[in-house]
């Protein structure tokens, strides 16, 4: 799938469809192109919320537009937890320019 700008990417966000994007970041831009989203999920119609998860997604610009290459996704939302937890104990080792 082809998204023309990456202004018009829109994950699912309704009730149905059982993904909810609760914010996003732009991670890193340019002719490769990271953007992470934090989203809930719910497996089920009638299930309750799952979440929050990381998404982190790869765009490659096409002549087309732009094209998800590659996405990483945690499963659980503990693993957002350790993530966190990781980076702030990374973070002296984090140059911020």
């Amino acid at each position: 799938m082809i998204i023309p700008d990456l202004d018009d990417l829109i994950l699912e966000h309704d009730d149905e469809a059982g993904i909810e994007e609760l914010g996003r970041r732009v991670l890193a831009s340019g002719p490769w192109t990271t953007v992470a989203f934090l989203v809930r999920v719910r497996p089920r119609p009638d299930g309750p919320w799952e979440g929050p998860f990381l998404w982190l997604h790869r765009y490659q610009q096409v002549s087309q537009g732009w094209k998800l290459v590659s996405r990483f996704q945690t499963t659980e939302p503990v693993q957002l937890t350790n993530l966190v937890a990781a980076l702030d104990g990374w973070r002296p080792f984090i140059s911020s320019g």
